[in-house]
């Protein structure tokens, strides 16, 4: 369907809003046909919002960075797990871009309003919520709220205006105190986390997004109802990989990194724990009171948990994902699974995210173990391995900016450049975010991912699954060698890595939960996302033309950081994991040899020796070549 045809059949694409929170005015513009065949969405969009509206000496804590909240172009539709919202604006902990990507039913609820994206400029005096409904979007006065941790502003919220069909999209005390890895939560157990959003967000005075949408679901076709069946089979079809994430949710797959010897313990001083079990998901799976879903999701991932007995008795929440049980519990030392539950959620209460609170937390304790700090610095605290109550403090203070919780609320990299005294070599983290507890020394595919992910120490923007599920002959047609799915071989990452990285950017844009469809499906192709696309908007983009929207997303968010400062340089690991081989265990003797893989990604690309897109590429694209500060 082209041109005239899909004007005359298609609905309206919906608007755009336009918050700036200094002015206290709010517009509209349309959400056209022309960002749809560019950037499809969700991410994709918001990258084409912020390399427009972000010029390279804007202060990510400043009034001018602006926060973007864009649904991807499936979100609310009858897409299986068309759920997420992607969250982006200059990171205030690396300076580059700041993306994070959540789920639930908030994107559902602004789709029903004909909301795709919501673009947040400015500063408010005081503080202030965003109310979206049917009647209008209105800036209201949230100076009772400030101050409130984000189960008590959700549930504030919802009473003040109705529950009924009621989202809230909240920062905590992190937020408010502008830590720079602060998260925002979307509902109990859904958090925007990992570059700082919540930062950005309470720098702006903002405290929340409240949307009512009412407007029921809409019925499909018996053709696309017959395609999403298809698609959910396709999940199913991935027996185990689809019962685990279905029973266990994705910390199931803790017990298989220990196994591999890659599960870093205390701040990666050990890649084996000898009780993993105990945080894993099978264990885990004992508190789990009620599985949960996001909007339209076969799977039901996410789950509630309660603790029934000791210390934390009574306390109720969510149960962690795979990341957040490395690095709040493996990383920490901590095996105690009452504790890592409650650490977890209260990470997600004070508005932290886990990834990097946790990496903060290991990196504090190591240094204290080692004698670099002492309690004079710590205010008394007893940093050891494992210590939940000393976690639990630091955790409150890091929150408040109180005492040392005010340095480690910097971030491990700005921390340890404080600290000296040799504090740099503990402090792991990529283009200044910290990184995931999984040891990359093992898997180059992964390795290569940390170093290159636009984002910094992530997995996620990557997603470089095929590197665990493809077989050799698989790899050798997509890659063109079958090492490509050998863990420690270099050969074949840089073309694995950005095919992953592409498709993770249409997923992203698209608004489909990557669990489902990368995870368990492992839909590397985009046939069955392309089939989803046509029948449930009416653009005929085939699985390549996803593929080059992708492309041209990832080098636009290229030229962003460019623009920004990035470089060559910071495509690398901390020393440890290039220069340290692996002492012990299964993975023992390897270490990330990335060099060569990075100037292969460059390569592979488009991009020149230093990884600035060639003007061929960008031409090819039709992105800008010139870069220029303006957008």
């Amino acid at each position: 369907m082209k041109g005239e045809d899909r004007k005359k059949t298609l609905k309206p694409l919906g608007k755009i809003l336009d918050v700036d929170l200094t002015g206290k005015t709010i517009e509209e513009t349309d959400f056209s046909e022309d960002l749809v065949q560019k950037y499809l969405g969700g991410f994709g969009l918001n990258t084409h919002l912020l390399y427009k509206g972000i010029g390279k000496n804007t202060d990510p804590l400043g009034p001018d960075n602006i926060l973007v909240l864009s649904t991807g172009l499936l979100t609310g539709t009858a897409a299986p797990s068309s759920s997420r919202i992607h969250v982006n604006a200059r990171s205030p902990l690396s300076g580059l871009i700041g993306s994070s990507n959540v789920g639930g039913f908030l994107g559902v609820r602004l789709r029903s309003l004909n909301i795709r994206s919501i673009v947040i400029r400015g500063r408010a005096k005081t503080p202030v919520y965003l109310h979206l409904s049917e009647a209008g979007a209105r800036l209201a006065d949230a100076t009772s709220l400030w101050g409130l941790d984000t189960r008590e502003t959700e549930s504030r919220l919802k009473s003040d205006v109705g529950n009924d069909k009621t989202e809230v999209m909240t920062i905590g005390p992190a937020g408010e105190n502008r830590v720079r890895y602060a998260c925002i939560m979307a509902g109990m157990d859904h958090a925007a986390g990992h570059t700082g959003m919540g930062a950005v967000m309470g720098a702006k005075n903002l405290k929340a997004v409240c949307v009512q949408g009412t407007k029921q679901r809409e019925k499909p076709s018996p053709k696309t109802a017959a395609l999403v069946k298809e698609y959910i089979q396709s999940i199913k079809n991935s027996v185990s990989r689809y019962r685990d994430f279905s029973d266990l949710g994705s910390s199931g797959d803790i017990l298989e990194l220990n196994e591999m010897g890659l599960l870093g313990f205390r701040n990666y001083r050990t890649m084996q724990v000898e009780d993993a079990v105990r945080i894993d998901g099978s264990h885990l799976k004992s508190y789990v009171t009620r599985k949960t879903s996001c909007h339209r999701c076969p799977v039901h991932c996410k789950a509630e948990i309660e603790i029934k007995e000791g210390k934390y008795k009574g306390f109720k929440g969510g149960r962690p994902e795979y990341e957040t049980v490395i690095n709040m519990g493996a990383l920490c030392g901590l095996t105690d699974p009452e504790a890592l539950l409650y650490l977890s959620n209260l990470c997600n209460i004070l508005g932290l995210d886990t990834i990097s609170t946790g990496s903060v937390m290991a990196f504090a304790i190591d240094l204290f173990a080692r004698g670099i700090i002492t309690a004079k610095e710590t205010e008394g605290l007893e940093l050891t391995w494992g210590n939940a109550d000393a976690m639990e403090v630091l955790m409150r203070r890091i929150a408040l900016r109180r005492g040392f919780g005010d340095l480690l609320a910097e971030g491990v990299c700005r921390a340890a450049e404080a600290i000296g005294r040799g504090a740099e070599k503990y402090a792991y983290h990529v283009k200044g975010v910290e990184m995931y507890g999984g040891d990359p020394r093992g898997m180059m595919g992964t390795a290569l991912s940390y170093a290159v992910s636009l984002r910094g120490g992530d997995f996620t923007s990557v997603y470089p699954i095929p590197e665990f599920r493809y077989t050799p002959e698989q790899a050798r047609k997509e890659f063109g060698t079958r090492k490509a799915v050998e863990y420690t071989a270099t050969q074949g990452k840089g073309a694995l890595v950005r095919h992953c990285m592409i498709v993770s950017a249409v997923i992203d844009s698209l608004g489909i939960c990557k669990v489902p469809a990368l995870s368990i499906a492992t839909h590397f192709d985009l046939s069955q996302e392309a089939a989803l696309v046509e029948a449930l908007t009416g653009f005929s983009l085939s699985p390549l033309d996803l593929f080059r929207i992708g492309e041209r997303i990832i080098n636009m968010e290229k030229l962003f950081n460019l623009r920004c400062g990035a470089s060559a340089a910071l495509d690398t690991l901390p020393e440890k994991f290039i220069g340290e081989r692996i002492a012990e265990g299964p993975s023992k003797g390897t270490k990330a040899d990335i060099a060569p893989m990075i100037q292969d990604f460059y390569r592979i690309m488009g991009w020149d020796e230093t990884g600035v897109p060639l003007t061929a590429t960008l031409k090819g694209l039709g992105l800008p070549f010139d870069n220029d500060d303006d957008g």
